[in-house]
């Protein structure tokens, strides 16, 4: 994308935020792996003796982290991957992720996975329980056979839609998800905009044949990490519109082990709204025996 278009989609932005991204991308080069065959790119960064993994969200760009890359990069070693467009199943994203892992010597990791991230964290935990120290399992939700008869139906109709149609459709709900983060609000539309800018259908489809994969393969129950050593953060919204109360309830009953913090009123979007707070508590998480 051009500067001149980075500098009208940020025209709105505070100069504060927008030299924030761009100082983040000077400082935190990507990197890139091949795993499996599939080409990954992501960020590696910090000097900690711990390594924090942070997996994105739906539109799955490790960069849309850096927030949370930069709180946590003096304490511990981030690591944000991007998952290639041309994977669809979940299985390979873990294969991934733990190729990541073993190109940067790292045996075992923090994971927090926010939103769709949390879908792929579960499966990485339940896959690779070695390789997961302690989970933060952010505003998401467990496996659900009906959801993925839902997503095969909508990607059908994704494959008839114009791409801009859809990329109106993102923008529309980005822009509702952010209602909850006013304050953030004009950093995130910006933002998010360009990161939309750069997908085509076929890179947004992979993303829903993932969830439909997740949904339709993964067969957890509350005993699958009963002898896994690791702790357990549940984070969750209580006016979540997206991971609803039904949602957060049974992710809680496949984790029965695990702790529970409720952030108020900020729908989908506390790692945005309040950052702050977001951070402190999963670092005192962390932080416990």
């Amino acid at each position: 994308m051009s500067t001149l278009t980075l500098d009208r989609l940020y025209a709105n932005v505070p100069h504060k935020e927008k030299d924030q991204l761009q100082r983040f991308r000077a400082t935190h080069p990507v990197k890139h792996a091949t795993v499996a065959g599939a080409n990954w790119e992501y960020i590696a960064c910090g000097h900690g003796a711990e390594t924090m993994l942070i997996l994105p969200g739906l539109l799955g760009i490790g960069e849309m982290s850096f927030h949370h890359i930069l709180a946590f990069e003096s304490e511990y070693r981030a690591l944000a991957p991007t998952y290639p467009f041309d994977l669809t199943t979940v299985a390979q994203l873990t294969e991934g992720i733990a190729g990541i892992l073993d190109a940067e010597g790292i045996d075992r990791a923090h994971v927090l996975g926010g939103s769709y991230g949390g879908l792929v964290a579960q499966c990485l935990v339940r896959r690779y329980p070695n390789r997961v120290s302690k989970l933060i399992l952010s505003h998401t939700g467990g496996p659900k056979l009906e959801r993925a008869e839902k997503n095969k139906r909508l990607i059908a109709v994704l494959r008839l839609l114009p791409m801009g149609v859809l990329r109106a459709m993102l923008r529309l709900a980005t822009r509702k998800s952010l209602q909850d983060a006013p304050e953030q609000r004009a950093f995130w539309v910006a933002y998010s905009e360009e990161m939309i800018a750069r997908l085509t259908k076929a890179d947004l489809i992979a993303r829903y044949q993932i969830a439909v994969d997740f949904d339709a393969t993964s067969r957890f129950t509350p005993d699958d990490l009963k002898n896994w050593p690791g702790r357990i953060l549940i984070l969750e919204g209580d006016n979540d519109p997206i991971a609803e109360a039904p949602a957060r309830e049974a992710l809680k009953a496949f984790h029965p082990q695990a702790q529970r913090y409720t952030f108020h009123g900020t729908g989908h979007v506390a790692s945005i709204a309040k950052l702050d707070e977001y951070v402190a508590v999963i670092k005192r998480f962390l932080r416990q025996d």
